[in-house]
């Protein structure tokens, strides 16, 4: 009797249309399986930020993926409290609707929000589905490190339960580096190595070179040496060092600022560059298309940058991005992290510990006055994230997933 389930569904808090990396990269599989023969379906959460679209069907069919859109309840996010709230309120509302899932075969399942995955193992139990599931963060390591969360906790208490389980029953484990593999390996006792597979998040705008039009979006003028910040400044990313260089920097003309995204920190940036007279610091809200493009393109060099404590545990989505527009890239973080040992051996940039504003300052003035190097550094990155890190590689490596669970 030929099986009538259907192959594949993503389950996740964002999806299409999204312009967030948390739901453009879930769609950007989930489209790229449906060209390939597979039946793609989603069971998302329904957007209220992260998209333009302010009035979205409950269903559709967007690029040969059937999405689902489950309304819940939705709270600003700056306080830990507010996002709680939508972690449980989301994963209540996905619980009810677990039913769809046995439709399909195959789960893919995030791990943003934390908790969704209990979805994901209900249906295994109840229905047989598969489990694929995506480590963007390792929680609840991640919230240990950037104290939102300590062990002796309720919810954590929930979260390594709900770890114990996942981890020893789900099919197939993507970590993001292998950094983040070897850290699930040694932290995740139910976890074998032939069920988990690096496969690494990719940039999904386009390229775009830098043109006089691109500098006056930004107010800038042709040529200026521009470090970025883009993505999110929240509890992970270390924001401080940045701005003390920033301020360092303050009456140095050749060197501007632009930082762009959203988080908790966001409004403390804003105040000071206000406060501090941070006339060299432009702050912007979150880019996404063009707009992203052409800031990505007048950047000289990007600033990728975690607190402390964190390795292995999350892998910044920006830097594939960076490294697709050829940007050489400084990094803030621990320096036995994969991250600061890429920089060195591939040499597309450099690395500062945490706090270290004056190694920071002193990497971005060398770049400054050596462009020949900026161009050099730019080109490897770009050659590594084509030998490595392109949308092409990450799609093989999720076919391969795909054919080995579903076919």
């Amino acid at each position: 009797m030929k099986d009538s389930k259907k192959d594949i569904v993503f389950l996740n808090q964002y999806f299409y249309p999204g312009h967030n990396t948390t739901a453009t990269l879930p769609f950007d599989t989930a489209r790229f399986l449906a060209a390939q023969g597979f039946s793609v379906g989603a069971l998302v959460g329904y957007p209220r930020e992260y998209s333009t679209d302010v009035h979205l069907p409950l269903t559709e069919t967007a690029e040969g993926v059937e999405i689902r859109r489950i309304r819940y309840l939705q709270l600003r996010r700056l306080r830990v409290i507010g996002r709680l709230i939508n972690y449980f309120s989301l994963t209540f509302h996905m619980w009810l609707h677990a039913s769809y899932l046995k439709n399909y075969k195959t789960v893919v399942v995030y791990s943003n929000p934390p908790i969704l995955p209990i979805v994901a193992l209900r249906a295994k139990r109840k229905y047989g589905t598969k489990i694929v599931f995506v480590a963007h963060d390792v929680y609840p390591e991640v919230a240990y490190a950037s104290k939102s969360l300590t062990p002796r906790s309720l919810i954590s208490r929930v979260m390594n339960r709900i770890n114990q389980e996942l981890y020893g029953s789900a099919d197939c484990v993507v970590a993001l580096t292998d950094e983040m593999r070897e850290f699930l390996l040694a932290h995740r006792s139910g976890l074998t190595p032939d069920r988990i597979v690096t496969i690494a998040n990719w940039a999904h705008e386009k390229e775009r070179k830098a043109d006089p039009e691109a500098y006056e979006r930004f107010g800038y003028p042709n040529g200026q040496f521009v470090v970025s910040y883009f993505g999110n400044m929240g509890i992970c990313q270390d924001i401080e060092t940045l701005m003390k260089t920033a301020e360092m920097l303050k009456d140095d003309d050749r060197v501007r600022f632009l930082i762009v995204g959203h988080g908790s920190k966001k409004k403390s940036v804003e105040e000071r560059v206000k406060e501090r007279g941070l006339h060299n610091v432009q702050v912007l809200n979150f880019l996404i298309g063009k707009d992203f493009e052409q800031a990505v393109a007048v950047s000289s060099c990007s600033i990728i940058s975690l607190e402390s404590g964190l390795k292995g545990t999350c892998a910044p989505s920006k830097y594939y991005s960076y490294l697709q527009g050829g940007q050489p890239i400084l990094s803030i973080i621990d320096q036995d992290s994969y991250l600061a040992a890429e920089a060195k051996e591939k040499k597309i940039g450099y690395s500062v510990n945490n706090g270290d504003s004056a190694g920071l300052r002193d990497h971005i003035l060398a770049l400054v006055e050596h462009p020949e190097e900026v161009k050099a550094m730019g080109e490897r990155a770009k050659k590594l994230y084509e030998e490595q890190y392109a949308y092409e590689v990450a799609m093989e490596k999720y076919r391969k997933v795909m054919e080995d669970l579903c076919r």
